[in-house]
């Protein structure tokens, strides 16, 4: 039987800002988000981590290096040791001084202006702290028709799952995963409502399948615009892009 549809999903297929509209600013950072919104994407996707005292923070890697100007694992440093690092210098001078955001600064920022996909990143055997800091945060500020969390982490959506059943949940998958595993979690115990495959997984006879199970679709991350159309024809909810506005164009958005 399908699923009932959660109002964080749409009804035609829509694009989502990956790390926001990071050709044009630092990804993962308020600025970006805040382009991703001017240029109209219907919303933006983000990753998720815990400091080492327990607050929530915007950023993809593991470690500070790639994108900051701090160094080291971002789960061994604290809120106040972060404020204290620039994640925008590396991008252009122009945005130095950029701070990796709380998660709660981002939901300031966007409001009630665009969907949020919150992706945890996290692959410890328990599912992490996030959860248990992700939770109450979503419940306090009533967002559970704006966001959806994803996690390439089973268990994480798990726990996420047990602690708020109302929560939209989307599992990630990649390539590399066998299919044993890629579906070995879609069962009753997290029954995710949206599958996050990558683009190339996708074909008529996955979504025959995705469909069957009452699952949306959202995929990542697309830049070509002939790809995008062809995601789009095969009826995609979401198509998560680094150029959120050339997939808007493509697909006619």
């Amino acid at each position: 039987m399908e699923a009932e549809k959660n109002s964080t999903m749409p009804n035609r297929t829509q694009v989502f800002a990956h790390r926001g509209a990071k050709t044009v600013a630092p990804e993962n950072t308020l600025p970006a988000f805040q382009k991703a919104i001017e240029m109209g994407a219907a919303g933006i996707e983000l990753d998720t981590q815990a400091t080492a005292d327990s607050h929530l923070v915007v950023l993809h890697d593991f470690r500070l290096e790639r994108t900051t100007t701090g160094s080291g694992l971002l789960r061994e440093q604290t809120l106040a040791q972060l404020q204290g690092v620039d994640a925008g210098i590396r991008f252009h001078p122009a945005f130095a001084g950029t701070l990796i955001p709380t998660l709660e600064q981002l939901f300031d920022t966007v409001g009630d202006r665009c969907r949020v996909n919150v992706e945890i990143k996290n692959m410890d055997w328990d599912g992490g702290p996030e959860v248990d800091l992700l939770v109450p945060l979503i419940q306090r500020r009533k967002l559970h028709e704006q966001v959806i969390v994803s996690s390439f982490n089973p268990i994480a959506l798990l726990k996420m799952r047990w602690a708020d059943p109302s929560i939209a949940l989307g599992l990630l998958s990649s390539e590399e995963l066998p299919l044993f595993l890629r579906r070995a979690w879609l069962g009753p115990l997290i029954a995710p409502e949206a599958l996050h495959p990558h683009h190339k997984m996708i074909d008529e006879e996955y979504m025959r399948w995705a469909r069957s199970q009452g699952h949306y679709v959202n995929t990542w991350t697309v830049n070509d615009p002939d790809e995008a159309r062809r995601l789009a024809g095969l009826g995609v909810d979401v198509i998560m892009s680094d150029v959120p506005d050339v997939m808007m164009a493509a697909i006619g958005e």
